[in-house]
């Protein structure tokens, strides 16, 4: 929401005109951007114009995106969204994804968003592919903003649609709130200040692309420490798979119990569905991915808390908590850690 609040914040600031008195000196009439701003909730949809901007509401797990689907993009071209590649005729013959537009007769690929579409019921009923008539349609479609596919902003993993300018209201996208644990510190790690990676935390790496030979590090900038992760190298993003992780805590006598840490991630392609936050038993093999409630912007290396993860189904034993590190060739995004924290009540 904090997004949206700025973007609104300067729209009234500017409508205002700061205050100027002469109207030689006033501010120009502000421009609402095609379409208008949206939230994505299902009466509020985002538009084509703040997808295409990389914009992500935190309030929702999925947003809301309204559009004219306007074409597709060839992916047997090429896995990039381009001239050569944006297509607005059919017949059609790829049923992956779509592209949306502010209007439905757009034909310039630099003012559509790509929207990829998983296997399943939404890419059955939105594709060109089979269903040339959605040519022009306006549709509402629920997804993950903030992400690049086919190298643009555009919406991942499509989950569900209406035809029309609102989303399904019976479809509940708002996300849970997190579950706010005080109480003592059990475990803390990963601190700022360590001029080395902890000795008790433990790399392992389960598959790393020819040539790439590591994936975690502990790196240092400006004096201050964290923990680096990334397989873009060769200048190229090379498939990865690798876990860091901490010793055995103890959650015995807790009632509660979270975790907690900071983290940053400028460039985000495929990070936020690969990479993860991971949690076993002690003596498990395999490890529970647990998702994060809060993932920094991509305007900036800043870090920012995660959220409190819930870890209360493992009070009353011992468990070890990490990091998955995945990537593949379409993405290979750094992720930037440091300050973990675990916390209970008894």
């Amino acid at each position: 929401m904090k997004n949206i609040k700025i973007i609104l914040s300067m729209l009234v600031l500017m409508t205002l005109g700061l205050g100027a008195c002469n109207d030689e000196l006033a501010q120009p009439p502000v421009i609402i951007p095609e379409g208008g701003i949206g939230t994505g909730a299902w009466d509020n949809p985002m538009t084509v114009y703040q997808v295409g901007l990389g914009s992500v509401n935190n309030a929702f797990e999925s947003c809301w995106v309204k559009g004219y689907i306007v074409g597709y993009v060839n992916i047997d071209v090429a896995n990039v969204l381009k001239d050569e590649t944006a297509v607005f005729t059919t017949p059609a013959t790829v049923k992956t994804n779509i592209l949306l537009a502010a209007t439905a007769d757009e034909k310039d690929w630099t003012k559509c968003i790509p929207v990829q579409l998983p296997s399943g019921p939404v890419r059955n009923a939105l594709n060109v592919a089979d269903h040339a008539d959605n040519m022009g349609k306006e549709v509402c479609i629920l997804g993950s903003t903030g992400s690049k596919y086919c190298s643009a902003y555009g919406l991942r993993s499509a989950s569900a649609y209406k035809w029309g300018d609102k989303g399904d209201e019976s479809i509940d996208n708002k996300k849970p709130e997190t579950p706010v644990v005080t109480g003592q510190t059990i475990y803390s790690a990963l601190d700022a200040s360590d001029s080395s990676l902890d000795p008790e935390w433990t790399i392992e790496n389960v598959s790393l692309a020819t040539g790439l030979n590591y994936v975690w590090s502990w790196k240092d900038y400006n004096g201050q420490y964290y923990l680096n992760a990334s397989a873009y190298a060769h200048n190229k993003a090379n498939a990865a798979l690798a876990y860091c992780y901490s010793p055995v805590i103890s959650l015995d006598g807790f009632a509660t119990a979270a975790f907690s840490f900071e983290h940053a991630a400028k460039f985000q392609t495929t990070i936020k569905e690969l990479c993860k936050a991971v949690v076993r038993a002690e003596g498990a093999t395999e490890w529970t991915d647990l998702e994060i409630p809060t993932w920094p912007g991509t305007t900036s290396w800043a870090f920012v808390n995660s959220g409190e993860i819930d870890l209360s189904a493992y009070v009353g034993k011992k468990v070890q908590i990490g990091f998955k590190y995945e990537s593949s060739d379409a993405g290979a995004d750094t992720w930037e850690i440091k300050n973990v924290k675990v916390t209970g009540t008894k």
